[in-house]
């Protein structure tokens, strides 16, 4: 088992503390890539899975039924870094606990397959900055899933270890995410996720695409930011559906994570996005704009080549090149989140300014936005000491480049 440094030292830790190693597992962090702020209304999202990972080691005790957390990573940070807990009786404590995250999984595994009769330590560390917009949680909770699965012997695959995570989250922790970020580091890759008709993950080559990403430091939460968007969506398609009439108004039907956005045009919505308020009409015309470009960067993506009247139905010039071409759309899609979404900082639009002075072809923000990460889409690895010392200069916490990694792994050791 070939480990890096902080690999290791998780081991290390866990050894000299048990004595034994029975199950060592890793997911990726994730870039946001296309279409941010979809998954909630069931729209296909793109993620793109990064080579900086979450770790978690496992390791037998001899008390029964009883779970010890470690996180090395708040350890290192001075704050609360271990939880107890009884297998039976894995219940949340109130507040945002962090060790609710090994809980939720804990009780989830327990309901679905029987209560675990060992006692576990478990040891967590990570190269991904907490609540910075790359899915730290979801790494977390995808790492835990396949521990749990290579433990119980459940063979899971990567669509069941994304859904378990995703359950532990939204279900049992009652955080109102959407699948993007389980799915992102249960596959790996570059994948466009799909809810409808039911759920797909359709995977796309990541070689030559590499990311510049930077930390604001300005920590946010999703839990914050997503049910006001949801809110006033809903607001927006009842103002739009009591406005219309015939067809339009069956179409407009339903909630934000019901109604069927694949069949609104924006001509459709001309002369009634007018007589609501305005706030209210940018949130659609974000819905319906996010999805337009991200059909466009699919194709991109897909075929590797542009069609020009693809790019100038959106507004945008012509462009030969295919990833100089994916570089504007990351840029409209930054505009679009920023203008008619609200999400973006004064701190992230300074240090999207520098970067793209640098020679970035496009930056946007990698997550729920008001802080968190920018992801730079990058020529090759030679921009990135140029893109990187942008960043920095104009104020990141943390900067790294990072080529598109794989997904979760997990192994039994004994």
């Amino acid at each position: 088992m070939q480990l890096n440094g902080l690999a290791k030292k998780v081991c290390e830790r866990a050894m000299a503390e048990n004595g034994n190693i029975v199950c060592f597992s890793s997911a990726p962090a994730r870039c946001d890539f296309l279409n941010t702020h979809q998954d909630y209304k069931m729209l296909p999202v793109v993620p793109a899975a990064i080579r900086r990972r979450t770790f978690v080691v496992c390791s037998r005790l001899s008390e029964r039924a009883i779970v010890r957390v470690k996180s090395l990573t708040f350890e290192r940070e001075g704050v609360e870094s271990e939880d107890v807990f009884q297998s039976g009786g894995a219940e949340l404590l109130k507040g945002k606990w962090f060790g609710n995250y090994f809980r939720s999984i804990h009780k989830l595994v327990s309901q679905k397959y029987g209560m675990v009769e060992a006692g576990l330590a478990i040891y967590v560390d990570s190269e991904v900055p907490v609540a910075s917009g790359l899915a730290s949680s979801a790494a977390l909770h995808v790492s835990l899933a396949a521990m749990y699965s290579e433990l119980l012997s459940l063979g899971l695959s990567r669509m069941e270890i994304a859904e378990l995570a995703y359950e532990a989250e939204h279900n049992v922790m009652g955080i109102p995410c959407g699948r993007l970020d389980q799915y992102a580091a249960s596959y790996g890759g570059i994948v466009k996720l799909d809810f409808k008709p039911r759920v797909s993950v359709e995977e796309f080559e990541g070689e030559g695409i590499f990311f510049t990403v930077a930390d604001s430091g300005v920590r946010h939460s999703t839990a914050e930011i997503h049910p006001v968007r949801q809110s006033e969506l809903n607001a927006a398609l009842k103002m739009l559906r009591e406005a219309s009439h015939g067809q339009l108004s069956r179409i407009l039907e339903g909630d934000f994570a019901s109604v069927e956005w694949r069949m609104i045009r924006e001509e459709h919505l001309k002369d009634l996005l007018s007589v609501i308020p305005p706030r209210l009409a940018s949130r659609v015309l974000f819905t319906l704009r996010m999805q337009a470009s991200t059909e466009v960067a699919l194709q991109i993506l897909k075929h590797r080549m542009v069609r020009r009247q693809d790019l100038e139905k959106l507004g945008l010039k012509p462009i030969e090149n295919w990833l100089h071409a994916l570089g504007e759309l990351v840029n409209l899609q930054h505009t679009l989140l920023r203008d008619l979404y609200e999400v973006s900082h004064e701190k992230l639009e300074a240090m999207r300014d520098s970067a793209l002075e640098a020679g970035a072809l496009g930056v946007k923000i990698s997550g729920a936005g008001m802080g968190g990460s920018l992801l730079a889409l990058i020529r090759s690895m030679d921009d990135a000491p140029k893109v990187e010392e942008a960043f920095r200069r104009a104020g990141a916490r943390s900067v790294f480049t990072t080529g598109v990694g794989p997904g979760v792994s997990a192994m039994l050791l004994r």
